[in-house]
């Protein structure tokens, strides 16, 4: 690459801006692509070419055909590059480039792609909300062009790199997928594949040995509560403080730490409670049907239901329990803005439960399967995130960083 020429992206193609106006009778037969009909880094379109949208509005569009490259302006971070095998139209947020002659359409799309580009564009964008690339300034960034031919070997090559990388990609993404349902699949069947929780009573008779019974006969019910924020010295003490923003990274496991904490200042002046370890944590608004279990002595937002469980319950059984019930949680929960499932609801809960000892061998099958079905997770997700990642070096051991 080095002693490639280094010369202005402009040398390599030209905004073709040709504008179709709306409603024009070209405008009805040609089939329309925006940002969203393009897949972020791999460029995939995901539309078929026959789809055809005769009212885009008031907007103007950009004609493009099957020699063009397209380059998504809008938001350049996420690396919409695209190579059409049919003539069209597309939103102004997409700039159709054509290459110049002695330039490979496939080398030049490689090229947008690369993190160097992508670094160039957003140094340059407008906007902070919905940044733009500034293509003038894009244009003079200085880019690697090898002769033809090597234009076309490389553009092969990562070709058919990117397709066995996305080959293993899809492979790795199902294993994670595969992994994710193994838990779920292990707590259906440890509750005999009926849902642990209702409201009031259920119509699925109890299991040999089992029985429905109130939750609030075998816990105590505890809600949360935020200290005010307009007394910062009611914050920043030992007391850990449980809140929505901590509870998917602790779904199913033991919480002994939290993101912020309150003080014995902020427990005096507001309903937040110190609750127990042992405290079984279940949130009901927004992010619903999440559990974990305190640790240690916390305290929690209001977004919680808390249960401190009785002798006949076993903290990690009511956890799996709840976890088995997550889709039955998310279908109570109600509101336009925030869903929530509200306190009445929470007290008229029954769950479905044996005596102690089989709860206790419920809970020792599930930790084992629980911990081996979330390692499969991890490791199947280092595996995708690797590669996630390998497009990227790939194009960078061409073109550069």
């Amino acid at each position: 690459m080095k002693l490639w020429n280094q010369v202005p992206l402009s040398d390599l193609c030209e905004q073709d801006r040709s504008i179709i106006e709306p409603g024009t009778r070209q405008a009805k037969q040609l089939p329309y692509l925006s940002l969203e009909h393009v897949e972020s880094k791999t460029g995939r379109i995901l539309k078929e070419a026959t789809e055809k949208i005769e009212d885009e509005g008031k907007s103007t569009t950009f004609l493009f055909n099957n020699g063009h490259v397209l380059y998504g302006k809008l938001r350049p971070y996420l690396n919409k590059v695209a190579l059409p095998s049919f003539e069209g139209r597309c939103t102004t947020e997409i700039i159709p480039l054509l290459p110049s002659a002695g330039v490979d359409r496939e080398y030049l799309a490689f090229l947008l792609r690369n993190g160097a580009t992508i670094d160039a564009a957003m140094k340059g964008t407008t906007g902070s909300r919905m940044p733009r690339a500034n293509m003038k300034e894009l244009m003079r960034m200085e880019v690697p062009l090898p002769p033809l031919p090597e234009q076309c070997r490389l553009a092969a090559l990562l070709k058919a790199q990117m397709a066995a990388v996305e080959q293993a990609r899809k492979a790795a993404e199902e294993r994670v997928e595969a992994a994710k349902k193994l838990e779920s699949t292990l707590l259906h069947y440890a509750f005999g594949g009926i849902v642990p929780i209702a409201i009031e009573h259920s119509e699925v008779p109890a299991k040999g040995g089992w029985s429905w019974k109130l939750l609030t006969s075998l816990a105590k019910l505890e809600s949360g509560h935020t200290p005010s924020r307009r007394h910062p010295e009611w914050w920043g003490g030992d007391v850990e403080w449980l809140q929505l923003s901590d509870v998917r990274k602790l779904d199913g496991a033991v919480a002994m730490s939290t993101g912020e904490r309150t003080n014995e200042l902020g427990l005096a002046n507001s309903a937040a409670r110190l609750l127990p370890a042992g405290t079984v944590c279940l949130s009901r608004t927004a992010s619903v049907g999440f559990v974990t279990i305190m640790g240690r002595e916390m305290a929690t937002s209001q977004d919680f239901a808390n249960w401190v469980c009785g002798d006949d319950l076993d903290p990690r059984f009511l956890m799996y329990a709840f976890m088995a019930s997550r889709h039955f949680f998310r279908d109570l929960s109600s509101g336009a803005t925030h869903k929530t499932v509200y306190m009445p609801t929470i007290k008229s809960l029954v769950l479905h439960t044996p005596g102690l000892e089989e709860q206790r061998r419920i809970v020792a099958l599930l930790d084992h399967g629980v911990n081996v079905s979330r390692s499969l997770v991890a490791t199947a997700s280092t595996e995708l995130a690797t590669l996630e990642a390998l497009p990227g070096r790939l194009l960078a051991e061409v073109f550069g960083e």
